[in-house]
């Protein structure tokens, strides 16, 4: 039944048997055992691709019912001997400096014969391996519109802009003239902020004259804490920083969106599973907390 459902899906033998972690011989083995208990054949053989039969596609949905079905009997049966399966799980930096390792052990406690992978990536990255499949569940802070999707909004953090007390250490709203004498420290494209905060980057009346991309954040924050220019950072997370002196918070007339992360996932039949993962992830989620502890 996975094996059907996942050639028909993903369009070929070799992305099913890489995405059920087992070659293709044995997806080509798997299927021709199925064929053979049906008088017509389930795929085109005359195309290149996995093109199912009108006899394959009445298959592929029955396999999809059946497969959903057994998700729910596993979770309803919770013991750690039911099957071991992969949890491909994408999260951006700021998840894995900071909540990650606790959601990763409730899993494990919770699921103890699973085989946890997860992926630290920026936010584009991670979305097109969720297209691909190539992931099954991510935390980022952008969510992708398509039905096969499921999007749920986890929590928001506040930006700030920062900078070394070098450059500005004073409590008074800094003006355009001010901001434009430095350099602006920003993440590169595809990362989580460049969107964000497109109308604040590319704000014709804010002309950066230089900029300097990078796509690390607490990179970012070193660079603005050498004094090389200003920046743009999730406040709770960096909050070490102003407190040992490195960095300080600016004040200025041009306002910042809050930074909100979503949690996306495929409404395939291990949605079960995913609406789970993703209650856990919402009941330990606390971005004002865990930051704080995870810059300390």
């Amino acid at each position: 039944m996975e094996a059907i459902y996942w050639v028909a899906t993903l369009g070929s033998f070799e992305a099913a048997g890489s995405y059920l972690n087992v070659t293709q011989s044995t997806i080509s083995k798997r299927i021709g055992e199925l064929e053979g208990r049906f008088s017509a054949p389930l795929f085109d053989r005359s195309s290149r691709q996995s093109v199912l039969t009108s006899k394959g596609r009445d298959i592929r949905d029955i396999a999809e019912q059946m497969l959903r079905l057994n998700d729910r009997l596993t979770l309803t049966a919770r013991t750690s001997n039911a099957p071991p399966f992969r949890f491909r799980l994408g999260v951006t930096d700021l998840v894995a400096l900071s909540w990650l390792p606790e959601l990763l052990a409730t899993i494990l406690e919770r699921y103890p014969g699973i085989s946890l992978e997860p992926e630290i990536d920026l936010t584009a990255g991670l979305l097109d391996r969720l297209t691909e499949r190539k992931i099954d569940f991510v935390i980022c802070p952008r969510i992708t519109q398509h039905p096969q999707f499921v999007n749920m909004r986890l929590g928001e953090i506040e930006l700030v802009w920062m900078c070394s007390p070098k450059i500005y250490s004073g409590t008074e709203v800094l003006t355009k003239e001010e901001m434009l004498r430095y350099p602006l420290l920003i993440q590169s494209a595809g990362s989580m902020l460049r969107p964000i905060l497109h109308d604040v980057i590319d704000n014709p009346r804010l002309p950066f004259g230089k900029t300097i991309s990078c796509n690390n954040m607490a990179a970012l924050a070193e660079l603005a804490a050498y004094g090389l220019g200003i920046t743009i950072l999730p406040k709770a997370f960096f909050s070490r920083y102003v407190e040992d002196g490195r960095l300080h918070v600016m004040k200025s007339e041009f306002e910042l969106p809050k930074l909100e992360y979503f949690i996306t996932y495929r409404n395939d039949y291990n949605g079960a599973f995913f609406e789970e993962i993703a209650e856990i992830s919402r009941s330990l989620c606390d971005f004002t907390k865990h930051l704080k502890n995870s810059a300390a």
